[in-house]
């Protein structure tokens, strides 16, 4: 009888230490981080948030490579980010030496950004969650 509670004791304090120990993982969707130790996002990112698990999730992940690069530490100034989202065809007939180097290393994806219908704010809210 001594050892049943004793081994219940056990139990529950090492339940409880384990409890405090544990570290919950961000939830997970689509590819899509979500922010750490108190980071939050601004509005714009929120938004940019909802449209890249709309639109960018189903090729992208933010960390890691899918169909398309991970899009976290590439380092992407604005104006070309815009550009490459709104008209990928017109960077590669311009020659730009990074959108070139991305067809040709997922040459296999098939596929040509042409996001003109999203406005600009849309894609500088994506870029701005991206960067967040």
């Amino acid at each position: 009888m001594l050892l049943s509670y004793g081994m219940a004791f056990l139990v529950t304090v090492l339940t409880v230490l384990y409890s405090f120990i544990s570290e919950e993982q961000p939830v997970a969707f689509c590819g899509v981080v979500e922010p750490r130790c108190g980071n939050t996002l601004t509005e714009n990112a929120k938004e940019g948030r909802k449209l890249f698990k709309s639109i960018c999730a189903s090729c992208h992940k933010i960390n890691k490579k899918l169909v398309g690069p991970a899009l976290i530490g590439q380092k992407l100034d604005t104006i070309y980010f815009v550009k490459y989202v709104v008209n990928e065809e017109e960077l590669h007939k311009k020659k730009s030496k990074k959108a070139l180097s991305v067809n040709k290393e997922y040459k296999n994806a098939n596929y040509n950004h042409q996001f003109n219908y999203l406005t600009e704010q849309n894609i500088l809210d994506v870029f701005e969650y991206i960067n967040n």
